[in-house]
């Protein structure tokens, strides 16, 4: 009887043993395997791609120039400004009453910048086609400016390097975005990395410790070998026995203790792990339900049944049994470009155009070629299906405004320039040396006055009810700065005043705020 109890009091003490250092750590392993498409194309000859545009590609495709059996075309549609806001912010410095002693202000600029980009696809294997859309917005604060005139000054010199930013920020996020569209539709990308793992009793005192050390090593030692190219049959004899072990321990380890239910929550999830990296989601699903069973995690049974399910599908799917296989990727493209066709890797902006005839017309236009736009613009013309094969030359004679979804705007003006750039102008416009049509960049209208900026460098005023802008470079301004701004001034004593004073300087800051001041002046 005595030597019955020793042994009931050391099954005890051995259990309460095992239960308390049932502690588990997650050990990682390698894998390598091909992700499988959604919508497969499952004749590997036809797995070709025609695209506008060098950052995307499709693993498991070959890039051809033309005439892919999916013709993709990617358009990035620019960065949208929207309308700058500043703000007033309070400040109160308050004493320990709680009673305000001080009140001062500080001024923040709050403007934002959106982009839009579309990817459209057609399949040449199903005869469908769809577009896909891309959004993205950024509500920008500056930091805080003790004046108001300060955070708008700000603003007004860092607008275009900010909308930059984000610009590329946002192209970034599309094509990533885009890229991944096409591989998990259609592509076959490899993955290998060393983030998956095993739970492996972490105590010392366990009494399994040193075996569940032994299988985690023999596991690791053969995932190590996987390749996504090759057959996994040997590795599948290799770990057989750790299946076994592991399948073996659970009967050892009964009861409904949290920390017993542990140990076999480790060999359940261990060996549903093994078999989903050796495409068998049957057998995953099998283990999944005894983890739910065991409820001491319910939701990684869930989450086997989850991912098998899907191994499920992806196999029927793409008619095989297997995520190891060889996949070819390659690019057949690189045939000679004709001097004359549009860049299969550009940016272009939309932009309204209307002409002198009141007609209005979206346009493409290379990033490149805003930059140019002077006397004549060039737009991006596309053939039936969608893909860029030249550009169309406009006078700038012929185009009354233009109109970029960014916020930019482009006027026709009538000036004459300060010095005739070479190869930017007409023979005939040579010959005349007078006031001719150019499309000049908008900074600023009103009712008073418009500001206007030529090539990039040369700024136009153009006064209500004139026909004719006057450019900042000629003679007349540069020598007779003071006195054009004092006439253009005339009936606002304080603007003319601060003209006197030397305030305003011949550049786009100091004169666009002038116009606003201009067109907020009371006349006297």
């Amino acid at each position: 009887m005595k030597k019955i109890l020793l042994s009931c009091i050391a099954s005890l003490l051995c259990t309460l043993s095992i239960a308390q250092s049932a502690n588990i750590d997650r050990e990682n392993f390698r894998t390598s395997y091909v992700n499988l498409p959604s919508k497969p194309i499952l004749d590997d000859s036809k797995r070709t791609y025609s695209i506008n545009t060098g950052a995307i590609t499709i693993p498991g495709f070959s890039k051809v120039k033309t005439g892919g059996t999916l013709d993709i075309n990617y358009k990035f549609h620019g960065t949208k400004i929207g309308a700058v806001d500043i703000k007033k912010v309070k400040h109160e410095k308050k004493n320990k009453e709680g009673k305000v002693l001080s009140v001062s202000y500080t001024y923040t600029a709050n403007v934002n910048y959106s982009s839009s980009a579309t990817l459209s696809v057609n399949n040449a294997i199903d005869a469908q086609s769809y577009d896909k859309g891309y959004s993205e917005s950024y509500s920008y604060t500056s930091g805080e400016f003790s004046t108001y005139k300060k955070a708008q000054d700000y603003y007004n010199n860092n607008r275009y390097s900010l909308r930059d930013k984000y610009k590329s920020d946002h192209k970034s996020q599309f094509l990533g975005a885009a890229r991944g569209h096409l591989i998990n539709t259609y592509g076959y990308d490899i993955e290998s990395h060393n983030r998956e793992f095993f739970w492996i009793l972490a105590s010392k005192k366990h009494p399994e410790f040193a075996k569940h050390q032994e299988a985690f090593q023999t596991l690791k030692s053969a995932f190590e070998k996987m390749q996504y190219n090759k057959p996994i049959d040997s590795l599948k004899i290799e770990v057989q026995p750790v299946i076994d072990y592991f399948n073996n321990l659970i009967p050892n380890y009964q009861g409904k203790k949290r920390k017993i239910r542990k140990v076999r929550y480790a060999s359940y999830y261990n060996i549903a792990k093994i078999y989903y990296y050796l495409d068998e989601p049957e057998k995953v699903k099998e283990y999944a339900q005894k983890i739910i069973d065991n409820d001491y995690d319910k939701s990684d049974g869930k989450y086997f049944n989850k991912i098998a399910d899907k191994l499920i599908e992806d196999f029927k799917i793409n008619q095989t049994t297997s995520r190891h296989f060889e996949v070819v990727t390659e690019d057949l493209s690189n045939e000679e470009e004709d001097q004359n066709d549009v860049s299969t890797d550009i940016e272009v902006n939309q932009a309204y155009l209307i002409t002198k005839d009141n007609d209005t017309t979206l346009v493409d236009i290379k990033t490149s070629d805003i930059g140019k736009i002077a006397y004549s613009l060039k737009t991006v013309e596309y053939d039936l299906n969608g893909k860029p094969y030249g550009t169309r030359v406009r006078k700038a004679k012929k185009c009354k405004e233009l109109v970029f979804v960014d916020g930019d705007k482009y006027k026709n003006i009538k000036f004459k320039e300060s010095s005739i750039k070479n190869g930017e102008v007409d023979a005939g416009q040579m010959i005349l040396g007078g006031a001719t049509d150019k499309l000049c960049k908008v900074l600023f209208e009103s009712e008073k006055i418009n500001l206007y900026i030529f090539n990039n460098k040369e700024l136009v005023i153009l006064p209500a009810g004139s026909e004719k802008g006057k450019s900042t470079m000629s003679t007349g301004y540069v020598f007779g700065f003071k006195k054009n701004l004092t006439k253009l001034a005339e009936g606002c004593k304080e603007l003319q005043e601060k003209v006197a004073n030397k305030e305003y300087k011949n550049n786009a800051s100091d004169l666009i705020t002038f116009c606003k001041e201009l067109t907020n002046c009371v006349v006297e």
